[in-house]
């Protein structure tokens, strides 16, 4: 009998073992599938949101860069000198709660870079020169989107990639010929303001206010140049290409739009313009937080 309560307690620990050992490969079990679907969660899902998301965001301030302009140009229209207006930037896109922080930007005023210039001779021999300066960029520091940067200069908005660039809004420049003379619409901007460099992730202001517009006419001109000093030589040499009937160019003969890559410079030499509608801005931008 007492063989017999042995070999059943055998029996009975043996069986109380076997349990302990499942509840234990199952709990591993599931944890390796919850970590699994959490690798996989982290590695592939995540990604691709948060690139989408970094994509919309570029998407969504080439929309505001876009209003700022269009507050500039209505400004301009209708001649609101001292009348601000406000429009919002959004620095940084949206991030994945517990998985992914939100991705950073960077905007920047810069009123002393870039610029665009007109240079001519009247009829009675007096040279006129108009010059404007200054840009507004936003550098989108996207971790798994291709890094962009918007920039509103000589107004035109550009979108850069990596060595690259596109214009997406162009400026009020039209150069067209006609029986060997030209006819030239420019719009100079003038943007004043303090330099001002601001990074984060939420949304800032941007305030316009026009200080000034004149509209002029000038017929019968000679020597025509017009300068634009930018970073974003290819975006704004295919442009010209594509859309005025100047031809690129080595020499300095009329009609020729020359390239100076090494100070980043584009040169028009147009020579004769039978007509040339000028209107020259005077623009303050002010980053608001």
């Amino acid at each position: 009998m007492d063989n017999i309560k042995r070999k059943r307690c055998r029996r009975r620990n043996l069986s109380e073992s076997d349990e302990g050992v499942a509840t234990t490969v199952g709990t591993i079990m599931a944890l390796l599938v919850f970590l699994s679907l959490l690798s996989l969660i982290t590695q592939q899902y995540i990604p691709v949101w948060m690139e989408d998301k970094e994509a919309y965001h570029v998407d969504d301030v080439m929309g505001q860069f876009t209003q700022i302009k269009g507050t500039v140009d209505t400004l301009v229209m209708n001649q609101y000198e001292d009348y601000s207006m406000y429009n919002t930037v959004t620095l940084g896109s949206e991030g994945v709660p517990m998985f992914a922080s939100r991705s950073m930007g960077v905007i920047r005023l810069l009123p002393d870079e870039s610029g665009m210039s007109i240079n001519f001779n009247e009829s009675d021999g007096s040279t006129r020169n108009f010059e404007g300066t200054g840009s507004l960029s936003l550098e989108a520091r996207n971790r798994y989107f291709e890094q962009q940067t918007i920039v509103f200069e000589n107004g035109a908005i550009l979108l850069q990639q990596e060595d690259d660039s596109i214009i997406r809004a162009p400026p009020q420049l039209s150069i067209e010929e006609e029986d060997g003379s030209y006819s030239i619409n420019i719009h100079v901007i003038d943007i004043q303001g303090e330099e001002t460099r601001l990074g984060g992730s939420r949304n800032i202001g941007v305030v316009t206010e026009l200080w000034g517009t004149s509209r002029t006419s000038y017929s019968n001109t000679e020597d025509v140049t017009i300068e634009i000093d930018t970073e974003n030589i290819g975006g704004w040499r295919r442009w010209l290409v594509r859309e005025t009937d100047l031809e690129e160019g080595e020499d300095e003969d009329d009609g020729k739009l020359i390239i100076d890559e090494d100070n980043g410079k584009l040169r028009l030499d147009i020579g004769d313009a039978h007509s040339i509608s000028l209107i020259y801005s005077t623009v303050n931008l002010q980053i608001s937080t």
